[in-house]
């Protein structure tokens, strides 16, 4: 596969619009969604609600129960320690594939979808994959997933700290809307009826990474953020990647790897390797 990448902000082929924005809101008008959600293929949680499965040193999953205005999903969850992986962008306009054609090609610990894309599979932000830029960055809203020159991961609000294209970065992806604002502070969005698929990527007070995907049609994204911060993970910051048709992951746990399709073929992705 090429590294090159498709995520829908205006709600083409199904996946989440947003409505659902305020401080984080998009300029683009979001027609309907067109619901044509197919059957996941997703392996079944074996770990409880409360406890945390090892899978390999500094590399754990938990299928993790939030609750927000009655409603209640479960994500799948991947948490990472950043001194022992790495995690890097893949992105592949011109040969998009399912998570199971991504993990074939690029052999990961874990995988998950990355941010929005258009029709022809065209990052709809920022993209920058081993020093190459790709795209337009986000101003006054959404967030990034960095990182720096040191190698060192970093989850930022773009309307904290916007993007400086005097940076040197090896590795970073755009999406939004934040969820959780660095610092631990809830994203006010306006209202909505979206519920979709939800994939997000989150860091806690001690620095570890959480990978989430919940593949059921369970929480709109204002319901979302509150969810997120009164669970029991201790978010720091949260960042809602694209969802919907695209939501997908993957997880080599020996024996019985876990494997959550995306309904669409992705352009753009997160690995994380050793």
């Amino acid at each position: 596969m090429h590294w090159w990448g498709r995520g829908c902000i205006v709600g083409l082929f199904g996946v989440a619009t947003f409505t659902a924005c305020s401080t984080e809101q998009l300029t683009q008008s979001a027609p309907t969604p067109v619901q044509l959600y197919a059957e996941v293929t997703s392996a079944p949680p074996t770990a409880s609600a409360s406890a945390w499965e090892r899978v390999a040193a500094g590399l754990e999953f938990r299928a993790v129960r939030l609750a927000q205005n009655e409603h209640t999903g479960t994500f799948s969850t991947i948490r990472i320690d950043p001194e022992r992986y790495h995690i890097r962008v893949a992105y592949d306009r011109q040969d998009p594939g399912t998570v199971r054609q991504w993990v074939d090609a690029v052999k990961p610990m874990a995988l998950i979808n990355g941010g929005y894309f258009d029709a022809n599979y065209r990052a709809t932000a920022l993209v920058i994959f081993n020093g190459i830029v790709q795209g337009t960055s986000y101003d006054g809203f959404g967030g990034m997933v960095v990182v720096n020159p040191q190698g060192k991961f970093e989850l930022r609000s773009l309307r904290q700290q916007p993007y400086d294209a005097d940076e040197r970065l090896q590795q970073a992806m755009q999406s939004t809307p934040m969820l959780i604002q660095p610092g631990g502070t809830v994203s006010e969005l306006q209202a909505d009826q979206d519920r979709s698929r939800r994939t997000v990527i989150a860091r806690d007070r001690t620095g570890r990474i959480l990978l989430m995907v919940d593949d059921q049609l369970t929480f709109t994204l204002p319901e979302l953020g509150p969810a997120l911060k009164q669970s029991d993970l201790d978010l720091d910051a949260a960042l809602n990647l694209d969802g919907g048709r695209s939501s997908g992951m993957y997880l080599d746990r020996p024996g019985n790897p876990l494997l959550i399709e995306a309904f669409d073929k992705l352009p753009l992705v997160l690995v994380v390797d050793k």
